[in-house]
């Protein structure tokens, strides 16, 4: 009787120490923190969806584990990818996020910047959003309407390759040129017919209009990526700090594709709008530190647009693999750049 009561310990002491190493072995490691100096780096990030991947790496202190001190300047918070550029071209900042459009127009007039990585991309990021009350049931309609967009924007060429595909042009339509955060309020109050729009901005124009808007998209038609962008100054003085800036944000890659839902809360918390609309639209991003040959074909053909359409007076298009900075992300993730020379 004994020797079965000691046997039933030892059995017991067994289990609980098989199930002790088995939960040391499950144990996340705790990332390590970076030993060298830190730096400061002021980054323009827009709060827009698209930037998700640098909006998680701030909030969750991923920068900061890779020793950079990052200060998000706030009045680029509410701009356009755009204005980023301007701050980074004027030396207000050290990293912009932005689009491609923004980026094709600056290469026309200087080459002292370079895109480190793009972060994000989507092939159904801009809409067309009309009133019913107007006619607008399907792409047709269009046809004689005031139509509203920001001008030599990727919402501005999305409309144009919009137009082409349902057997129209810009010439069949009339263009109202505004900022982007005016153009919903100037579809509700009539002012203009449609719009060409890109998130949050789509949302917003289906809640001003509830069941007189009707939304026409073409998933595929027009890539948009976001990209980091940095001088090459920067470049040359600080490739160090790339590296980090780019393996938090590809720690922040990795949080998005183990916990999704985490990661829409936290971006809805900090861009103020719900979480059943960021959901909504979350499928259509590809939240992804990368450099491919994409990228160089997107721009090419904005640039060739812009030039046909007589939106700069250049005429030739630029070679774009003297935009891109490829070593950075090389050293950190080689497998993502897929650019060819």
């Amino acid at each position: 009787m004994k020797i079965k009561k000691v046997n039933i310990i030892v059995l017991f002491v067994i289990i609980v120490g098989i199930a002790g190493i088995i939960r040391l072995s499950q144990k996340k490691p705790q990332p390590e923190e970076f030993k060298g100096p830190r730096e400061t780096v002021r980054i323009a990030i827009p709060r827009q969806p698209m930037n998700s991947l640098l909006i998680i790496a701030a909030e969750l202190g991923l920068f900061s584990q890779e020793g950079l001190d990052v200060i998000a300047k706030d009045e680029y918070a509410t701009g356009t990818g755009k204005r980023a550029l301007e701050g980074l071209l004027a030396k207000d900042v050290d990293v912009a996020t932005v689009s491609t459009m923004p980026i094709v127009f600056k290469s026309f007039e200087r080459k002292d910047f370079s895109i480190i990585a793009s972060h994000n991309s989507s092939g159904n990021d801009s809409r067309i959003v009309g009133r019913r009350d107007r006619g607008i049931k399907q792409p047709k309609d269009l046809k004689g309407k005031r139509i509203g967009a920001p001008k030599g924007t990727s919402m501005h060429f999305f409309l144009h390759m919009f137009l082409l595909k349902n057997g129209l042009s810009e010439k069949d339509v009339e263009l109202s040129f505004k900022k982007i955060e005016e153009i919903p309020p100037a579809l509700a109050g009539g002012e203009i017919d449609a719009l060409s729009i890109r998130e949050p901005y789509v949302q917003q124009s289906m809640r001003l209009l509830e069941d007189n808007a009707v939304v026409f998209a073409e998933p595929g038609m027009s890539l948009k990526t976001s990209n980091l962008v940095v001088l090459n100054k920067f470049i040359k003085d600080k490739p160090g700090a790339i590296e980090r800036i780019l393996r938090a944000l590809i720690k922040a890659e990795r949080f998005v594709k183990n916990q999704p839902a985490e990661a829409i809360k936290i971006v809805s918390r900090k861009l103020g709008i719900s979480e059943s609309e960021l959901a909504a639209i979350w499928p259509e991003f590809n939240l992804r530190v990368s450099l491919e040959q994409s990228l160089l074909v997107t721009m090419e053909d904005q640039a060739r647009w812009a030039i046909k359409n007589k939106l700069t007076d250049k005429t030739e298009v630029p070679n774009y693999l003297n935009f891109i900075y490829q070593d950075g992300l090389k050293a950190v993730k080689p497998e993502a750049v897929t650019i060819i020379r």
